[in-house]
């Protein structure tokens, strides 16, 4: 319908320089996104999908397409941090029950009541690897490895500490968190 033809879809005020919400798109996230895929990515399940044959206003004035915007990138970036919590949250999880399972099958070996021996250390002891950090470079906190039969899911491994994981990306979040002290 034309009594629309110069309202802002996403405000409601009359506009004089408004851009078509299904033939335009913006810059949002360093590309060009069309601004009904904006519109339909931020606005709440509960109302109805926008279509272009309803005989609501087609176009969006430039103030509201900068808020929509922000809107999307604030969307991408929460769900971007929210996917690499879970991993890190799983990661965490699994390292968990690593442990717990590792210490039942431990056998439990009887404690001496006397002095405690001392461990008799190597004369020629090998220095700690400690991995060469350049100032403003991060070291590589995953190497690719091949997988072998024993354990075929397991690609990656950690460069420190040498735990292996499943993709490049819980190896890196495991380098994260679990040596952010080197």
């Amino acid at each position: 319908m034309d009594i629309f033809e110069s309202f802002c879809r996403t405000c409601g005020n009359e506009c004089l320089e408004s851009l078509g919400i299904y033939e335009e798109s913006v810059r949002a996230l360093d590309k060009m996104v069309p601004i009904a895929e904006m519109l339909a990515a931020c606005l709440p399940a509960s109302l109805p999908p926008l279509d272009q044959s309803d005989d609501y206003p087609k176009q969006i004035c430039r103030i509201c397409v900068r808020k929509l915007s922000m809107a999307y990138e604030f969307s991408h970036q929460w769900l971007g941090a929210h996917s690499e919590f879970n991993v890190a949250l799983k990661f965490e999880q699994r390292r968990k029950r690593s442990l717990a399972s590792k210490t039942l099958s431990q056998p439990s070996t009887p404690s001496h009541q006397g002095k405690p021996t001392a461990v008799q250390l190597p004369t020629e002891a090998a220095e700690p690897v400690i991995p060469k950090i350049e100032p403003g470079v991060e070291p590589a906190p995953a190497t690719v490895e091949t997988r072998t039969s024993s354990e075929p899911r397991l690609g990656f491994k950690c460069g420190i500490c040498k735990e292996s994981f499943h993709t490049e990306k819980a190896c890196q979040f495991h380098y994260k968190f679990s040596h952010k002290d080197l």
